[in-house]
C-alpha cells in the first residue's frame, strides 16, 4: 500500500501519530534532505505496523525519501496483516524493516528497525534500566524523552542509511546482466 493507505489503515491515534512525525520531518528538513539520485529505478518495500513508535517515527521519513526521489519506489505492506512477511531480527520481529530490490524486484538488502544513533540511545537507557519487565514503562519514557531530544540528528542518521543502501543498490544495478541495455552491455 502507499504511505496514504497505510495511514488509512491505522486507527485514529495511530494515524495522528504517523501525521505528527511526517509533519514535523518535512519542517525539520527541506525537500533536498529527502532526495536520493540513482540512475536506476530503485523499489523499496517497508513492512511495518501502524501502533509500533518505530514505524510511526520512521516510515514518515522513508515516505518522504521516496516522494523527493524520482526513481524510488516505495510500498508499505502492515505486518499485522502478512506476519509471515517478516524475518526474525535479534530473535524478534522487528518493524519498521525496509527490503531493497532493484527494479525488476531482484533483493538486494534491508534496514531494519531503527538507525545506528537510535540503536546506540536505546542501548544507553536499557543499560541504565535494565530488561526487567518492572522497568519497562520508566524505560520506554526516558528513551522517547531523549529520542525526542534528538530527533533531527537521528533523523538525518535515517536519512544517510537509507542514502547507503539505495546507493549500494543503483550501483549494482548497474552492473548486472538482467538489467543490460538494448545492446546487451552493463555500462561496462
Amino acid at each position: 500500500m502507499t504511505f496514504n493507505d497505510f495511514l488509512k489503515d491505522a486507527t485514529e491515534d495511530h494515524r495522528k501519530r504517523l501525521e505528527y512525525y511526517y509533519d514535523k520531518s518535512a519542517k525539520k528538513h527541506v525537500p533536498e534532505d529527502f532526495r536520493i539520485d540513482t540512475k536506476y529505478p530503485i523499489n523499496l518495500l517497508v513492512l511495518a505496523t501502524t501502533w509500533c513508535w518505530d514505524s510511526q517515527t520512521n516510515v514518515p521519513i522513508i515516505a518522504h525519501i521516496a516522494e523527493n526521489s524520482p526513481n524510488i519506489t516505495m510500498k508499505i505492506m502492515n505486518k499485522d496483516h502478512l506476519p509471515f512477511m517478516v524475518t526474525k531480527v535479534n530473535n524478534g520481529e522487528k518493524v519498521p524493516q525496509v527490503l531493497v530490490f532493484t527494479e525488476d524486484f531482484y533483493y538486494l538488502d534491508r534496514w531494519v528497525e531503527r538507525s545506528t544513533k537510535a540503536y546506540l540511545l536505546y542501548s544507553e537507557y536499557r543499560k541504565k534500566f535494565g530488561w526487567e519487565e518492572e522497568n519497562k514503562d520508566a524505560f520506554l519514557k526516558q528513551y522517547r524523552k531523549a529520542y525526542l531530544k534528538e530527533q533531527v540528528d537521528i533523523e538525518k542518521t535515517v536519512i544517510e542509511e537509507i542514502r547507503t543502501l539505495v546507493t549500494r543498490a543503483d550501483a549494482i544495478s548497474g552492473s548486472t546482466a538482467r538489467l543490460a541495455d538494448a545492446e546487451g552491455s552493463c555500462d561496462d
